[in-house]
């Protein structure tokens, strides 16, 4: 079987832009019954840097003629044809799109990139939405051989290649630019990918010059990792011959094991939970989230004792973008999840957290107050919560001071620690800080990194004052301690506003207008419910 990549030159203007599409034309003509299976690079319609706005209308310039030459190149030789492109895929909603076309010339599905650089949100204006809800990576089987797709920036992430090795392909379709890679990491990551995925792959891209020593190199690998061919930075058409495309390479099950597939030896042993959280559970970052939100404050405790691992789980069950949650440290240091100094409200015991040893107050029962059903239902650490929790939706998290301590900055090093649990288990982009000015001044001094959000206390009225002295990116209002000029003083500012708390549905419209972004409640399923039917 006859593996071919066609490389065209990478554009610096829109003379040679249109010149590298006819190549890419020609080359496509050239082909002939030898063929099995042809790939094009990324952007065969538009090879170039084009000025923000102009990558669109100059693709949709030449796509007919492009998709034109592939459909006539897989009926004349009786070929599988891949062509990369950007594709108006909905009505004038554009996507980084390779296509598979059957030997009948007729298209067999379509791959939208997974992994969008910000110039091509930004400058060439593709869409991106279709990422930020789960994907499984397709595969598209023709005439029994099972495809998968990888588009450049895709090639990087492992998560995403271990996913497709789950899908098991037996050829992996890379279309790409990179235009900045070498190539020397160019053979090392398609060798990693081919080894890993237990598949061979196929790779087409585009020459940044005669000499130059950086992207092109379109190239086959097989599943062992062997380099089969490369060509460089060379421009035509680099065909590979090789045997059973659906070969696997096969290794010993451990020293003087069994023969089996390479994938099923790396999948036997996946200790998945040892990873960063990833997944289709996880949801987008704090900053890349949308607004309006809903958090649920202290979990759904409506339905389950605040502040507890049910409560979070029953919120986040039903798509809260936000839990909020109160955390206290023990006499020994412990950071647990509470609200209360106290422990008589929410739990069968007496006396303050802040005095009590984590043993002690894991042999009180924090759920019998709320119910029967729950007794027995334990206080949580703040890494528990992580641990089953992590990027699962973005934590508000409340540190509460000591009252006793009369500090003017939280502690530093209770602060390290939460931070370096915040990074144990990937939350740093899926949480803030909320809480009073000694936790702003000591979050702003030993976590910059972390976003903040400004208490109302004390003196609500002044909170946006306070905010924009300590920098942070949101308030959190406290009913009804606010007013619209508040609001309109903090969106002034570019800070996001918070408002706690909110149960009562028939206002949710009210505030939304007012300019509140995330609307904390006790009761989480009726002001959703309320907010998605504005």
């Amino acid at each position: 079987m006859k593996l071919c990549a066609i490389q065209i030159p990478f554009a610096y203007n829109l003379d040679d832009a249109e010149k590298s599409v006819a190549l890419a034309i020609d080359e496509l003509k050239k082909c002939d019954s030898s063929c099995d299976i042809i790939l094009t690079p990324e952007y065969t319609n538009a090879p170039a840097a084009f000025p923000q706005g102009e990558c669109i209308p100059f693709a949709k310039a030449h796509t007919e003629k492009l998709l034109a030459a592939a459909r006539d190149a897989a009926i004349r030789c009786n070929a599988i044809v891949a062509v990369n492109y950007v594709c108006e895929a909905e009505p004038d909603i554009f996507r980084n799109t390779t296509e598979i076309f059957d030997r009948q010339g007729n298209s067999a599905g379509r791959f939208f990139k997974q992994h969008l650089p910000r110039a091509e949100k930004n400058i060439n204006l593709l869409d991106e939405e279709y990422t930020r809800s789960f994907r499984s990576p397709d595969i598209i089987e023709i005439d029994g051989i099972r495809f998968g797709f990888l588009i450049c920036y895709d090639t990087y992430f492992s998560e995403y290649v271990a996913h497709i090795a789950h899908r098991k392909p037996d050829v992996v379709l890379v279309s790409s630019f990179q235009r900045a890679e070498r190539q020397d990491i160019l053979r090392m990551q398609n060798q990693h990918l081919a080894f890993n995925c237990n598949a061979y792959v196929l790779r087409a891209s585009v020459s940044m010059g005669e000499n130059s020593v950086l992207g092109g190199n379109s190239m086959a690998v097989s599943p062992e990792g062997t380099i089969l061919g490369e060509f460089g930075s060379q421009v035509g058409t680099f065909m590979c011959e090789v045997g059973d495309v659906k070969h696997k390479y096969m290794r010993s099950n451990s020293f003087g094991g069994k023969l089996i597939p390479n994938d099923q030896f790396v999948e036997q042993s996946r200790a998945t939970w040892a990873y960063r959280p990833c997944g289709s559970m996880t949801v987008e970052g704090d900053a890349k989230m949308g607004y309006p939100r809903i958090c649920a404050h202290r979990g759904f405790k409506t339905v389950a004792p605040e502040n507890t691992l049910a409560a979070f789980g029953a919120a986040i069950a039903m798509g809260a973008d936000e839990i909020e949650m109160d955390i206290r440290f023990t006499s020994d240091g412990v950071p647990v999840v509470a609200h209360d100094s106290f422990l008589e409200r929410v739990s069968n015991g007496t006396g303050i957290i802040e005095e009590t040893t984590f043993a002690d107050l894991r042999k009180l029962d924090f759920g019998s107050r709320f119910g029967e059903r729950f007794a027995g239902v334990k206080i949580p650490t703040f890494e528990e919560v992580l641990a089953k929790f992590a990027r699962h939706a973005i934590i508000n998290l409340h540190l509460k001071t000591d009252e006793k301590e009369g500090c003017t900055e939280f502690p530093k090093e209770k602060m390290e620690l939460i931070v370096s649990l915040l990074e144990k288990y990937d939350q740093q982009d899926h949480v803030y800080f909320m809480g009073d000015y000694s936790v702003m001044e000591s979050a702003l001094k030993y976590a910059p990194q972390i976003p903040r959000c400004m208490g109302a206390f004390p003196n609500p009225f002044e909170i946006v004052d306070r905010a924009i002295k300590y920098q942070c990116q949101k308030v959190q209002f406290f009913t009804p301690h606010y007013n619209q000029e508040m609001i309109d003083k903090a969106k002034a500012n570019n800070i996001i506003c918070n408002l706690y708390f909110c149960d009562d549905p028939a206002k949710v419209g009210d505030h939304l207008m007012a300019g509140i972004d995330t609307i904390l409640t006790n009761d989480y399923w009726s002001i959703r419910r309320a907010m998605d039917e504005l």
